[in-house]
């Protein structure tokens, strides 16, 4: 009976997380278009927060539970999720009749990287995750926000255009329904970890890093069905970079220090993966069950090195 409850909660968790989440986005968005904020700005800053949205509130509120092991399986799971499975999404969905290269502002990926290696390397040369890693990522973030808003502006967008009635009392409420969702999340995934006996970090990389990386899927078959696959790799880039610098940034400061168990291996194969993405990103992008499947094994293949 214990676990039937754990995984309901776990899936109301989920539901009011992501869900929350978007409707938050969105009516940040028609807040700033009503407050008459640039749509560069607005471009940059809330479309990137809101693919790390999820990621942050789980982290984030794992790590104010004093559980940063949680919040950075998360991260990791999560990127890891959006490199392998979005792009087998991707190459599995994509119409059957595109196939060209497709011409990326490489602004987002170069930081990504940025941000991956001193994540990475940090982590490798002192095994844990000090306060003045989570600072410099913080920085990373808002430096790199001014960049984006600058380089990567994003113009007339039909949802810019048309506020939504409502909006103040959506984003309050949207914004409960997240913090309150992550919560669920959090506790559940703690009471998981705890009812088989595995570690935190497991449950962190699978099932969070998993349920917070839906709406990068979901939004991953829209896009391919619609011939995107740019939108697709803008996400991916976006998100990740997110996830690290300010899901990352704000976890270490509110629970600076050591994890439960050593992930130099995970932290490579996020490292690795990225850096095959962006590869692939600037390869021909074509229908292709072989790299589709392969992408998929991929991630098999790094869920069972957990166990």
């Amino acid at each position: 009976m214990d676990i039937v409850v754990i995984l309901l909660g776990l899936l109301v968790g989920f539901i009011l997380l992501v869900k929350g989440a978007d409707v938050m986005v969105t009516s940040a968005v028609q807040i700033a278009v009503k407050l008459k904020i640039p749509q560069s700005i607005i471009g940059a800053t809330f479309i990137g927060f809101g693919t790390s949205a999820p990621e942050l509130f789980a982290s984030t509120g794992a790590a104010l539970n004093g559980n940063l092991s949680l919040g950075i399986g998360n991260i990791i799971g999560s990127n890891i999720a959006n490199s392998l499975l979005v792009v087998a999404v991707l190459y599995l969905f994509i119409d059957s009749s595109y196939n060209k290269k497709i011409n990326l502002n490489p602004t987002t990926s170069c930081w990504m990287m940025v941000v991956t290696t001193v994540f990475v390397s940090s982590y490798m040369l002192i095994n844990e995750f000090p306060l003045i890693l989570g600072v410099t990522l913080l920085i990373l973030v808002i430096a790199i926000t001014y960049r984006l808003v600058n380089e990567e502006a994003i113009e007339d967008e039909e949802y810019l255009e048309e506020p939504t009635s409502n909006m103040w009392p959506k984003a309050i409420l949207s914004l409960l329904a997240t913090i309150y969702g992550s919560s669920l999340v959090v506790d559940n995934a703690i009471e998981l970890a705890e009812l088989f006996g595995i570690s935190s970090i497991i449950i962190g990389v699978t099932v969070v890093a998993l349920g917070t990386s839906l709406p990068e899927v979901a939004g991953t078959i829209a896009a391919a069905r619609m011939k995107k696959p740019d939108i697709v790799f803008g996400n991916i880039f976006g998100s990740n970079l997110f996830n690290i610098a300010l899901v990352g940034g704000a976890s270490i400061i509110l629970q600076p220090g050591a994890i439960e168990s050593d992930v130099s291996i995970q932290m490579f194969m996020m490292y690795f993966v990225s850096l095959v993405v962006i590869i692939i990103s600037r390869s021909t992008v074509k229908k292709s069950p072989l790299v589709g499947y392969s992408m998929l094994a991929a991630y098999a293949l790094f869920i069972f090195s957990l166990f």
